[in-house]
């Protein structure tokens, strides 16, 4: 993470919490080091097991077990959008991320649906391949869940993955064959939320195709955990799921009076859930437990969920000469330098390439934007490459603060893309033009071996923007 990353988290973290730093129990260096020596001892003996099915998914941030859930490979792969149906639950969690007392209309980034049709056809518009029901709790809603799988369903006739979270509080037979009947492909119970008990659970086996457990990972409950993981794989759970706790101001104080240790980074998250989370991982693995077990990290979370909708949007908003990088960032890339060698590299892209929305020149000749797929017909002798960032949010209406594109979704409701700069604009000249394109258009992260430190620099702080952060978050 870049030098000025680090301090923009630390201030931004510090006005978050600021009247709650003092009494937080935040990771010092010194106990970091023995965090990170503790997790890399459970991570090598996860690996003893290699023959077993342990292994890194989405660049190193997601450890699995035995295999994953479809839902799981759209999310990672940004094909996915959860709909929180209602904001109400009857379940009071001590790790649940924000208050649960309104009932609300679906929505979904930012976005309300008041109807199945009005969320049909975002669905389509975006090209989404897997949807998932969230809350609150599903159950106390249940006609509007019915209501939205139904249309999801009958208005939709490609493939679609279908799943729904649960406390199972509210579950019945009944509930569990409606949705079965009508589509639902996975059902995901939160068991901590009902002191893991598996009443709900084992009515939804033989019912619905794929059922999931979900939890966080919570260190008291470790013990109990590792005997209900054997109790899952015997009672038919195709797989379980454990996610790190995060830290909000609505949880915070709870938090706070189980004593947990609480790590600096985009979000406030928390050590000893990490740890618990592998240490689940290596017990099944030395009991031979063959349930698929996947640890749902928040650097996978942050980068790769975000990365999805950052995607999404710039499908639909990107002109045709930019790219999208992988983590959902428009790129635009440009020469300028005098006009007589801009115009040549100009007309030899009109002799060699027959789609001419891949480039762009400017009006007095001296500037040229391209597609990544033009860089090897570019003669970048003399030229200057200006490479910029530019990311998007979705909105119910426009802000008037940035450029924006509206996207009808039917002929009642309509959204707004908006796109801001993402990083101020990068100009490169000479070897560094070569460096760039070894580092990002078309070349593997590990064949960097020959870049100078100087230039090194520039490219670390460009990498945010262009590949996923590998492996699980530092501690300090």
């Amino acid at each position: 993470m870049a030098q000025t990353d680090t301090e923009g988290i630390l201030q931004r973290i510090r006005e978050e919490y600021a009247d709650a730093c003092d009494t937080m129990t935040w990771l010092t260096p010194e106990k970091a080091a023995l965090a990170a020596r503790t997790r890399d001892g459970l991570i090598h003996d996860i690996f003893k097991h290699a023959g077993r099915g342990p292994q890194w998914r989405f660049a190193g941030t997601k450890l699995t077990t035995h295999g994953i859930s479809p839902g799981c490979r759209f999310c990672g792969q940004g094909e996915w959008s959860c709909l929180f149906i209602n904001g109400i639950c009857n379940a009071r969690c001590f790790y649940c991320p924000s208050v649960q007392d309104q009932k609300g209309h679906p929505m979904t980034s930012t976005l309300e649906f008041r109807t199945p049709e009005e969320y049909v056809a975002y669905v389509e518009k975006f090209d989404i391949q897997a949807v998932s029901f969230s809350g609150g709790e599903p159950l106390m809603t249940f006609d509007r869940v019915v209501q939205y799988l139904k249309a999801l369903r009958t208005k939709i006739s490609r493939p679609l993955y279908v799943w729904m979270y649960t406390n199972g509080l509210l579950m019945t037979e009944d509930k569990l064959k409606l949705l079965a009947e009508n589509g639902l492909d996975e059902i995901r119970f939160d068991i901590s939320a009902d002191h893991y008990r598996l009443t709900a659970l084992k009515k939804a086996v033989g019912v619905i195709p794929h059922v999931t457990v979900e939890i966080p990972a919570i260190p008291e409950d470790l013990k109990h955990t590792r005997q209900v993981i054997q109790q899952l794989h015997d009672e038919g759970v195709n797989f379980l799921n454990l996610h790190q706790i995060r830290c909000t101001r609505f949880n915070l104080p709870k938090l706070i009076q189980r004593g947990y240790t609480f790590l600096q980074g985009p979000k406030v998250t928390v050590l000893e859930t990490e740890l618990t989370a592998l240490e689940l991982i290596r017990y099944s693995l030395d009991q031979q437990i063959a349930l698929p077990i996947n640890y749902c990290s928040f650097t996978f979370r942050h980068q790769f969920q975000r990365a999805g909708a950052l995607n999404r949007n710039a499908r639909l908003i990107k002109a045709p000469h930019q790219g999208v990088t992988p983590t959902g960032h428009i790129r635009t890339l440009g020469i300028f330098g005098d006009q007589a060698s801009v115009q040549r590299v100009h007309q030899h892209l009109r002799a060699a390439e027959s789609d001419t929305g891949l480039w762009e020149i400017s009006g007095k000749g001296d500037r040229l934007k391209f597609h990544e797929t033009l860089w090897p017909k570019i003669d970048f002798t003399g030229m200057t490459l200006e490479v910029t960032y530019t990311a998007s949010s979705l909105k119910s209406s426009v802000s008037f603060r940035h450029s924006y594109k509206e996207i009808p979704l039917n002929r009642k409701k309509k959204v707004v893309i908006e796109k801001y700069p993402a990083h101020p604009v990068i100009r490169l000249t000479g070897d560094r033009i070569v460096e760039f394109g070894r580092w990002f258009i078309g070349t593997q992260p590990n064949q960097k071996n020959g870049t100078k430190e100087t230039d090194k620099e520039i490219f670390e702080e460009i990498k945010p923007f262009e590949i996923f952060s590998s492996g699980l978050a530092p501690y300090y």
